[in-house]
């Protein structure tokens, strides 16, 4: 027997309204939720200088981790493809800071 796939469009026709309406409803708060930030001064401030550290201390960490990886391939404690992936995924976790920056920051 063929399944009728009333009730899906029905369903997700709904599912895109909600969604719709929600987002309308929320968009006009960013102004109200801006106007309360003002006490957050504090926090903005700390996680600024948690971001200054990190930008220091990832690309450090990166580094060491490559020299760990690069001993024990040379050692022959792992192997050529183990450390070709965990050297590209180290160099990428290592430029995360510096691509977010790249891709995020704005003009």
């Amino acid at each position: 027997m063929k399944q009728l796939n009333i009730l899906h469009t029905t369903a997700r026709n709904k599912i895109a309204l909600f969604s719709a309406a929600l987002t309308v409803f929320f968009m006009g708060d960013s102004a109200h939720a801006q106007a309360q930030a003002a006490g957050l001064d504090p926090a903005k401030k700390a996680l600024g200088l948690l971001q200054t550290d990190l930008k220091a201390i990832i690309p450090i960490a990166a580094a060491v981790i490559l020299l760990c990886l690069a001993i024990g391939y040379a050692g022959r404690y792992i192997g050529r493809d183990t450390f070709v992936r965990w050297a590209i995924g180290v160099v990428i976790a290592g430029s995360a800071t510096e691509l977010a920056e790249l891709l995020f920051k704005n003009p």
